[in-house]
């Protein structure tokens, strides 16, 4: 069993490592790719974002109480597996559910010490991520996509 979440982190981190190789090789500028990041990291948390009243109550179930400091940290989750899947996605490679899954646990773990004081909040944050899928994926599927597919259809 240690031996497959070994393999899995291997995994995940040679992944991670191909998609920043990738940043770094792309041929398009450094700042038309960070822009492209930006942009897609925008639509993906337009896509997940919940109704004031939602995201308190998410905060409440998550952190035990909806302060100012556990928003934030909510938000800042919310916002960094964003990044992270745009990275990836930007790096080209595709995001399935397994994929996004291991995303949001990498990025809950790196904010553990937020849930330090609450009862099984890292997983609570996790399994609202892990709702948020197909709203993420509906956010992956770029305009230029959309536009080549409706070219396409139209041809024949």
């Amino acid at each position: 069993m240690a031996n497959k979440g070994k393999l899995l982190f291997a995994g995940l981190l040679g992944a991670v490592a191909g998609a920043i190789g990738g940043l770094l090789l792309a041929p398009q500028s450094g700042e038309k790719t960070r822009k492209d990041m930006a942009k897609l990291a925008n639509e993906i948390l337009k896509q997940i974002r919940l109704g004031v009243v939602e995201t308190e109550h998410r905060v409440r179930d998550i952190y035990g109480s909806a302060t100012k400091t556990t928003k934030e940290s909510y938000t800042n989750i919310k916002q960094t597996v964003a990044e992270r899947v745009a990275a990836v996605k930007e790096a080209g490679e595709q995001i399935d559910k397994d994929k996004y899954v291991a995303i949001v646990e990498r990025v809950v773990n790196d904010y553990k010490k937020d849930f330090e004081k609450t009862k099984n909040g890292a997983q609570k944050m996790i399994d609202f991520l892990k709702k948020d899928w197909d709203k993420v994926k509906k956010a992956l599927v770029t305009p230029e996509k959309e536009n080549s597919t409706a070219e396409g259809s139209s041809r024949q």
